[in-house]
């Protein structure tokens, strides 16, 4: 098999320029294309994609399904799935290319997809857990926070249930990007790494006092103690020096530097949890603990502004994206109807002062 194919490179690099300068896609969508066609490319033994037709199509759709991953499995219909809708996109772009329009067969395209059923099963998703606001709270109180670097992590997991910011956005975040007065987190995305680079504005949510005192501690110790300047990162990675002595790198606190990605934040989370016996929740979980939690407590108006909060423009999709009741709980909403709510503890004095009073007057 040769090793590359001219042809087909200077396609692919035409079709990835179009990814990201027409459609402004990322650098990693780009690089899960490239891995997909060259995938395709090893089935065919890397022949011109000007040759491709619906046989050569089944033909990788059978050989497809039947590739191991890593761990010597078989690739999941997820995977597989994704995989043909990658090239389904890039011979469907080659069949109207002016240069290939009359070599290209159209219809190999199309053929790139599983059956009805297998798209389907393709699409579904295992329920993702989430913590409550009583495990996180137990969560912070366990874990220690005599050095540095454990303030940092305990104000990680406190900052991330107190603004519901995906863990991107809070690895990229700056000390400047947060105004303690007004406990609001302008999410900038000039440097803040959010999902499609919306710029968002991100208040406290007090659901849990708790969280902001540990956070403001944070702050204040970073500012003040830690010397950490505006441009600084609110959660910066440790910094490591080689000891002269014993020539071996070793941790001797924080840096001025970003993590460059989250897995950090992640191991945070599951050392978190695991020291008080719970599960391991990712740090999404948390937008979804917020949004269970509003669903449960908040009125329409609350709900709404909890929605924009954590950066979506409709209501609609924290109910789609978040709002998933788990069995339990549905079960119990469902044995409630018609029952009435009889808890109150979250409602405040003063409505229920007014309400009485309402009443009395009728």
């Amino acid at each position: 098999m040769p090793e590359y194919n001219a042809l087909n490179e200077r396609l692919k690099k035409q079709y990835e320029d179009l990814l990201l300068h027409d459609d402004y896609r990322e650098q990693r969508t780009a690089d899960a294309v490239w891995k997909a066609i060259n995938l395709f490319e090893h089935y065919t033994g890397r022949r011109d994609f000007a040759a491709v037709d619906t046989e050569q199509a089944k033909g990788f759709k059978r050989w497809l399904v039947k590739q191991e991953n890593s761990n010597g499995e078989l690739l999941s219909l997820s995977t597989v799935r994704s995989t043909l809708k990658i090239l389904r996109d890039f011979f469907g772009w080659l069949a109207i290319h002016p240069q290939y329009i009359r070599k290209v067969d159209g219809r190999a395209a199309s053929y790139l997809r599983l059956s009805n059923n297998a798209e389907r099963a393709g699409r579904a998703t295992k329920e993702r857990p989430a913590p409550n606001i009583k495990d996180v709270h137990k969560v912070l109180e366990a874990m220690p926070h005599g050095t540095e670097i454990e303030r940092r992590d305990r104000a990680v997991i406190a900052f991330m249930a107190l603004t519901g910011v995906r863990d991107a956005a809070l690895i990229s975040l700056k000390m400047k990007d947060v105004d303690r007065a007004k406990k609001e987190v302008w999410q900038d995305p000039k440097h803040v790494k959010t999902k499609n680079r919306k710029a968002i504005s991100t208040f406290f949510m007090p659901f849990d006092p708790l969280w902001q005192d540990i956070v403001m501690e944070w702050l204040d110790y970073a500012g003040r103690e830690l010397g950490f300047q505006p441009d600084d990162p609110i959660f910066p990675k440790q910094a490591v020096t080689c000891d002269p002595t014993t020539l071996q790198f070793a941790v001797t606190g924080l840096s001025r530097e970003h993590w460059a990605n989250a897995t950090p934040v992640r191991q945070i989370f599951r050392d978190g949890f695991t020291l008080v016996g719970l599960p391991y929740y990712n740090p999404h979980s948390f937008r979804k603990m917020l949004i269970i939690w509003a669903m449960e407590y908040c009125s329409q108006m609350e709900f709404k502004a909890i929605s924009q909060n954590i950066g979506h423009e409709h209501a609609i999709t924290s109910y789609n994206s978040y709002g998933v009741l788990n069995d339990y709980k549905r079960r119990n909403v469902i044995n409630a109807i018609g029952k009435g709510n009889t808890d109150i503890s979250h409602v405040s004095d003063n409505i229920i002062v007014a309400e009485m009073q309402r009443r009395m007057q009728r």
